[in-house]
């Protein structure tokens, strides 16, 4: 079985150290909980929301069983689709996960593409993530609910919490990135779902633009995320939810061709490998070795 341990991005393991260090996060955790924001979320998709199963949408339920199955995730969470023509995703929930896609994501990927969305989105679940994410998701609403229940003690608590949160959320979809890679075990899917992602319009959904996009996170290597002047990181990034999207792509293409991608998928047994993998049975594919990295 495949442990998240083997393939964490290193990004995420940093922050989600220093989240857990951040003083009044234990505090802020508490109150949440009784606030009840998961009930809160499975009430709100089961009234307004249409949820998956076999016979209504039997190719979503079939992307959802197989990808759970390929990353040994027993229990399947509830699966909603959200009226939004982006292609985004999202999970909440730690003890009765529930998985919301948006309608463009079903109109706007290939079968295999909407496999790599969804791994990625059980891959929050698998490492955990869930609770620091979900609370990141709903902060502005958890903090309005704290300052009234705390006289504003909570509140004032959680906006020294939020930064933090925002920060280990962006690093924890890289996490995602790889997850999801594993689960449609294609590195051609993954650069167009992200290619889409980052706004490639719908009448040019046929062309081959995937060299672009790894010339174009190339370029992004060159500048050291690490070593960026910290207010350019702070002012471009502060309140997204996702870290950019080529950034996404580039260290996705890092851990791909360091080699450590494949030596898991090697590794695993075969009841865990993907059952049809349609592009890398025919159409073998890698970086240009000139864009490698």
């Amino acid at each position: 079985m495949i442990n998240p341990k083997d393939y964490e991005h290193p990004f995420d393991i940093e922050t989600r150290e220093m989240l857990e260090n951040t003083a009044g996060l234990d505090m802020l955790i508490r109150q949440v909980n009784k606030i009840g924001i998961e009930r809160i979320l499975k009430i709100q998709y089961t009234g307004s929301n249409l949820r998956v199963n076999k016979t209504n949408f039997p190719t979503l339920y079939n992307a959802l069983e197989e990808a759970c199955e390929i990353l040994n995730i027993q229990k399947l969470p509830s699966f909603y689709i959200d009226w939004s023509y982006g292609i985004n995703a999202f999970t909440a929930g730690i003890e009765n996960p529930i998985l919301v896609i948006n309608s463009g994501c079903v109109d706007l990927l290939t079968e295999d593409e909407l496999l790599f969305i969804i791994g990625h989105e059980l891959g929050h679940i698998k490492s955990n993530h869930v609770l620091y994410y979900q609370m990141a998701s709903f902060m502005p609403i958890i903090t309005r609910i704290l300052g009234d229940m705390t006289l504003g003690f909570g509140g004032t608590i959680s906006l020294g919490i939020e930064l933090a949160l925002f920060n280990w959320q962006r690093m924890a979809e890289l996490t995602a990135d790889r997850t999801a890679l594993l689960t449609c075990q294609d590195i051609k899917t993954a650069m167009t779902a992200l290619i889409k992602m980052a706004g490639l319009p719908i009448k040019y959904f046929n062309s081959e633009l995937i060299d672009d996009f790894i010339e174009q996170a190339k370029e992004f290597q060159d500048y050291d995320y690490d070593a960026l002047d910290l207010v350019a990181k702070v002012v471009s990034t502060m309140r997204n939810s996702h870290p950019w999207t080529v950034m996404r792509g580039a260290e996705l293409l890092k851990w791909y061709d360091s080699g450590n991608y494949q030596n898991i998928l090697d590794n695993s047994n075969s009841d865990w490998r993907k059952k049809n993998l349609p592009w890398q049975k025919q159409h073998p594919w890698k970086p240009p070795e000139s864009l490698n990295f």
